[in-house]
């Protein structure tokens, strides 16, 4: 049952059905394929019999010996072998024994037509070679038309069997092979939920052999979606519903308890299988180049800080933990003073060379849990969180001022710094960004290399 459920997953079922269509379609072309041979060292009795043949609309073929009725059968679509017993040099018996010899000529109808007395040696001797029946001559022409076609029909349907089982073990072993090499996760699971069959593609991907799948339940190898009964599972209700499911973000467990991000389509078989197909497709390495592709987008090409985009998505995260703790926050708005000059005096290359080193003394100053950004240009924003007070602002906006002036041999650079505290100063992205804004403008009006608050301190 379980194969046949396969192959009805696998395509195996509609190959069957195309094999026996093709088979019936052409029964009767094969059919009028199938000659004829003759065996008899008498030309006469040659003679006659192909004339008494010609009803059965066959091509017949006549040898005289038995040379050269082994040699025919190796060259024509025999069907039926008409022979007699008593021939010079090679008789009935040694031909009927060697025709069963060879592969391509065992199952060959052979009726032994002979004027010998039918004696029980006689027949026992001519069963034993191979024959399926004997005749006397002369032979009754009736009997021997109707038994020709019996065994004609008869070897037709033998040689369409055999088409049709190698054909059907084609189709099986490449269904076979699909299942056993596809890069896809495949199981089967019955409506109890248990796992009925599982490809190598899965147990690689779960890192477990397919004996610890076979019987196991699904619902202990998915983290996402999470189910705890499968009764109320949302497989089932899809499997008893007769309908497919997809989920694009779905996560396996592995063996060792290692989440896989996959890809699954389930799909209810047969009602008589009373099971489904589930198909799981690595998203691991989808997955990660997302997580990239969102990490590119949220951080600056040049210095590898966060870009204006990450700073806003962090300064919105710190402002929803505000609202949940109470502690203040401060944004540090820090535009460089200088940078112009080295731009105008030593080119574009000379002042990536400043942003980037500026970037190294600023992360130098602050927490690992601090968030630096360069959100344009020479412009630089912190977000600090969990300040006792504003003093604790004032050190860090200290500290950077002096650590980006340190080095005048390398560059000529300061700092001017706003802060802006949260809730006081603003309570959302663009109230702080424009507070900490004004606050530096200030702190450069007021000779530069300074600090300002938003707020009269």
């Amino acid at each position: 049952m379980l194969m046949r459920c396969l192959s009805e997953a696998t395509g195996t079922g509609l190959a069957v059905v195309r094999v026996l269509n093709t088979w019936r379609c052409t029964l009767q072309v094969q059919d009028e394929g199938l000659q004829i041979l003759v065996v008899d060292d008498e030309e006469e009795n040659l003679m006659e019999m192909q004339e008494l043949l010609e009803e059965l609309g066959r091509t017949i073929h006549c040898a005289d010996s038995g040379a050269k009725a082994l040699a025919c059968m190796t060259t024509g679509n025999i069907g039926l072998v008409l022979m007699d017993v008593q021939m010079p040099g090679m008789d009935g018996f040694e031909i009927a024994r060697r025709m069963r010899a060879d592969p391509s000529t065992r199952f060959t109808p052979i009726i032994f037509i002979s004027g010998m007395r039918q004696t029980d040696a006689v027949l026992n001797q001519g069963y034993t070679a191979g024959a399926v029946d004997f005749m006397t001559k002369p032979v009754h022409p009736t009997m021997l038309l109707h038994k020709a076609r019996a065994l004609l029909e008869h070897d037709h349907y033998r040689r369409g069997l055999i088409r049709t089982s190698e054909q059907l073990e084609r189709e099986r072993s490449f269904n076979a092979s699909i299942l056993q090499n596809t890069a896809e996760g495949i199981l089967v699971v019955g409506s109890d939920g248990r796992i009925q069959f599982a490809n190598p593609a899965i147990t690689r991907m779960l890192g477990c052999s397919g004996d610890e799948l076979h019987g196991a339940m699904l619902l202990d190898w998915v983290e996402v979606p999470h189910e705890d009964d499968w009764q109320s599972s949302v497989w089932l209700e899809h499997l008893q519903r007769g309908e497919s499911l997809r989920l694009h973000d779905a996560n396996l467990r592995g063996r060792e308890g290692r989440s896989i991000p996959v890809a699954l389509s389930c799909s209810p078989l047969s009602a008589a299988c009373d099971a489904m197909t589930l198909l799981a497709l690595d998203m691991s390495a989808v997955r990660e180049l997302h997580q990239k592709l969102e990490v590119m987008t949220i951080t600056d090409a040049l210095t590898g800080l966060l870009n204006r985009r990450g700073f806003v998505q962090a300064l919105q995260a710190a402002i929803s933990r505000n609202q949940r703790t109470g502690r203040m926050s401060a944004l540090l708005y820090l535009d460089l003073d200088g940078f112009k000059q080295i731009n105008d005096q030593f080119g574009h290359e000379r002042g990536d060379e400043a942003l980037r080193w500026v970037s190294g003394q600023l992360q130098a100053c602050l927490r690992p849990y601090d968030r630096l950004a360069r959100i344009g240009g020479d412009e630089f924003t912190v977000i600090i969180e969990g300040v006792d007070g504003t003093d604790d602002a004032a050190a860090v906006a200290d500290k950077l001022i002096a650590q980006v002036s340190a080095d005048q041999a390398s560059f000529r650079l300061g700092a001017s710094v706003g802060i802006a505290c949260l809730p006081n100063d603003g309570v959302d992205v663009e109230e702080l960004m424009r507070a900490a804004d004004s606050a530096m403008y200030d702190a450069k009006r007021r000779g530069k290399g300074q600090y300002r608050f938003a707020t009269s301190v």
